[in-house]
Parts: C-alpha cells; structure tokens; sequence
C-alpha cells in the first residue's frame, strides 16, 4: 500500500517506484491475510457514513478494504502506483461481482477524481512516505467540507513499540527498510494543524502484536537481523536480552486479559464478506490466495479498542480526521 509524496525529486521519485515495484511484483506479497482485521475494523467505523459516499481508498494494495467499502457505498475508486497491486484489486473485483469499484494506477499528488470524496482512506501508507504533511495536503484537496480520512499506520504506544524505540534510539537500529518514520497520535494530531484536519476519533488494533507472544517472537526474530544489518561494533549479549523478552509474557498477557475483562478491548467482528467466484482461466494456487485474502483474518490478533488512552496501544493505530479547512 504505498503512494509517492511530490517532495522527492523525479529521479527520487522513479527509484522509489521502482523500488516498491521489486518488492511487490509477486502476488504473495499483495495477497496476504495479515491485515488482522484492521479493514473490518476501519469498515465498522465508517459503515454509518458509506451509503450515498464517494470512497477513496489511496494505497489500495490488491483492493480489499475499497471492495468491502463498494459494498454499501455509491461508488469507491482504489488507487495505488503499483501496476501489480491494482491488477490483482481488479482481478478481485471481477470474481467478487463488484462493479460499482474503479482501481486506478495513480499518484496521489497528481491524481484528479471527477468529484470530491466524502471519505478517504490511507492504509499503511503515511510511515513511508518522505513528507507526510505533503501527503495530507493532497488529500485535503480531494474531499468534501466535513469528509472524514481514515489513516492506519503501525503504532509503538506498546511493549514491542517502547523495546524497538529503546533500541532504535540507543543504538541506531533500523527494525525496518521500509518504514521511514514512526507515528504515534501526537504526529498525527500535530500534522492535523498544519493540513486542514481535525482528530475526532481513535481506534486500535493488533493488540497481540503490540503485547503478547507474538511481540515477543518478533523482537528475538528481528534483534539480531538488526544488529547485523548495522554491523553494530560492541559486543550484545542477545541471549540474555531474548530472556528477559520472555520474562514479560506472563504479565503482559495477564494485562491483554485485564483489558477484555473490563470491556476496554473488544473482539473483533467480521463486517462484510466478500465471496469470490472461481473463474476457469484462474490457475488454482492463485485462486487459493486470493481466496484467502478476500476472507480477512479477524482471528489471529482480534482484538480492537475504541477507548482511550488504550486505543493507542494497539501495534497499529487508526485514526479518524475530519476536514475543517482547506490547503493551498
């Protein structure tokens, strides 16, 4: 799910493209399941507001989140710059019988729909972007007075979040080659101001990534990658540091279970279902992911909350922006 920012220069711009082009080229990596029921979730927020709308959904990646959206709105377009990405979401929409969606390969800060959008969506695409004021910018200039965005990016108000930035910050250790920056709701409330949004609602999601095992094995599968690829020159004893990441399960799952018990996680529900119909010039492996990946996970990290502060502790936090002013 990536869109190009215009403050790279044109041949930054090309290598950015090309880059993301690489990585994306093979379907597996467009047809995967491991959203954890963040587009339901986004679904859910804004399923009151879709009927009658105009949905843009930017960074669309193979169309999911824009086909469950096309399912009650007027009309959704899907845009991202990834050839790949946007022949898989039409492919997509053809076996779902989903008309009322257009998926176009585009850039956001070039791109002109016929009309404004009532509702946009960015779904991990702000932590990749070179400026994400720009970004926001652009797409102020795309929505109705009152629309709402939705923007969903990873968060690290969390367990996994507070080890990685420890580490980031003392050592320099990058966890990622993709994401550029961080976000937390405080950028988000700060770039708010300077592009013409308000923050009027925050969700979370991907609790057990945020907290639980599932931190925890990430952190030992990726310490040691890091530290390779910094090529770090002190000695780590990583085997004690894997140790003590243990040592916190028991607490942090205990804290999960406090939270469900008080009502302040929630589990999450399947909004729409999308029902795919096989076609005969469709090779079975991949009809099997793109079945696989129409039917979103809901059940391997299911929790969301709607309250806060704990809705900024999710591993990835979602932000509703509504639109209070315009941009030159």
């Amino acid at each position: 799910m990536k869109v190009k920012s215009s403050l790279v220069d044109e041949k930054g711009q090309r290598d950015l493209h090309a880059k993301y082009e690489e990585i994306y080229a093979q379907s597996d990596v467009w047809l995967y399941k491991k959203s954890h029921g963040v587009h339901s979730v986004i679904y859910g927020a804004v399923s009151d507001l879709l009927p009658h709308a105009r949905v843009l959904d930017a960074g669309c990646g193979a169309g999911r989140l824009a086909l469950m959206c096309a399912t009650k709105a007027r009309h959704v377009d899907g845009i991202d710059f990834s050839e790949a990405a946007v022949g898989l979401a039409r492919l997509n929409a053809k076996v779902c019988g989903i008309t009322q969606v257009d998926f176009k390969v585009a850039d956001l800060d070039t791109y002109t729909p016929p009309e404004a959008y009532d509702i946009m969506t960015l779904v991990g695409v702000l932590e990749h972007v070179p400026n994400p004021v720009n970004s926001l910018r652009s797409l102020n200039k795309l929505m109705k007075p009152g629309g709402t965005l939705v923007v969903s990016c990873p968060n690290f108000l969390n367990f996994r979040g507070n080890t990685y930035m420890t580490l980031l910050t003392l050592l320099g250790l990058p966890m990622s080659l993709a994401d550029l920056r961080q976000i937390s709701y405080l950028d988000i409330m700060s770039w708010c101001r300077e592009t013409g949004f308000e923050l009027t609602r925050g969700l979370g999601a991907i609790y057990r990534f945020g907290w639980d095992q599932k931190a925890i094995d990430d952190m030992i599968k990726r310490v040691p990658l890091a530290i390779r690829d910094k090529k770090l020159p002190i000695e780590l004893d990583i085997e004690a540091y894997n140790s003590w990441l243990r040592s916190q399960y028991d607490i942090n799952h205990k804290y999960l279970e406090f939270l469900e018990g008080q009502g302040l996680l929630k589990r999450i529900q399947r909004q729409v279902t999308l029902t795919p119909q096989q076609s005969s010039d469709l090779a079975s492996d991949l009809w099997s992911k793109m079945s696989q990946y129409l039917n979103e996970d809901i059940e391997g990290d299911p929790y969301y909350s709607t309250t806060e502060p704990f809705c900024y502790q999710g591993g990835e936090g979602i932000y509703l922006l509504r639109k209070v002013g315009s941009v030159s």
